[in-house]
């Protein structure tokens, strides 16, 4: 990684380097690891198959591509100390959505494209995220913007999924509502139960996926 290392000190040593000149430099540092070749383009048919989740495939251009695109997304700046843990995170991050794909697809649940743009708007605000700067950069850096609609309408479709499983399983009490508004003056008693409902939902997914991933039959080719 001395060529991350060489775009770290010049970002550094030079104040008016750009972060979008800098995530356009690291994409394409990126893409020749990953690849081993001097340049790459979004076209590209030869991937290679680097993981199958209960046989759907995982290729090294997937791996690639959401490596970059949760280090624009999380504002993570990728360095010789965190490389190799942000690796297995994307790793791990792209065997979950291909877990969560399998049943948004048992239970045909759909994200209409003419809502995209909704979609798009919801999925950066519930982030804190300035979606015309992500956007920017994904495009300045020439990633692939139907990896990140993929991420997006994976994650839109899983809340749909977990939310019409779960709602009805939830009980909340007049006593974690009024707790929650001690702690915040501001939130009226409706906001609260909402909150505390989405939080409830939250953990029954978060372990729904768990029990998905320990049942999974995930092979490293």
């Amino acid at each position: 990684m001395e060529a991350v290392r060489h775009l770290e000190n010049q970002k550094n040593l030079d104040p008016r380097f750009d972060i979008i000149m800098y995530y356009k430099i690291f994409i394409k540092i990126i893409f020749i690891l990953f690849f081993f070749q001097s340049t790459i383009n979004a076209s590209q048919t030869s991937h290679r198959i680097e993981y199958l989740v209960n046989d759907n495939i995982i290729t090294n251009y997937d791996i690639a591509q959401h490596f970059a695109l949760n280090s624009i997304l999380e504002n993570i700046q990728i360095t010789s100390n965190n490389k190799d843990q942000f690796y297995e995170k994307t790793i791990n991050d792209l065997i979950n959505m291909k877990l969560k794909q399998i049943k948004i697809k048992e239970y045909s649940i759909q994200v209409e494209s003419e809502n995209m743009n909704y979609y798009e708007n919801y999925y950066f605000q519930s982030r804190n995220l300035d979606k015309e700067k992500i956007l920017e950069i994904i495009k300045n850096s020439e990633l692939d913007l139907n990896v990140l609609n993929e991420i997006i309408k994976t994650n839109i479709a899983w809340e749909k999924l977990t939310s019409g499983l779960f709602y009805h399983t939830v009980a909340i009490s007049d006593s974690e509502i009024n707790e929650l508004i001690k702690s915040d003056k501001s939130i009226l008693p409706e906001t609260a139960e909402k909150i505390l409902i989405n939080r409830q939902i939250k953990l029954k997914s978060d372990k729904f996926l768990r029990d998905l991933r320990a049942e999974a039959n995930i092979e490293k080719r």
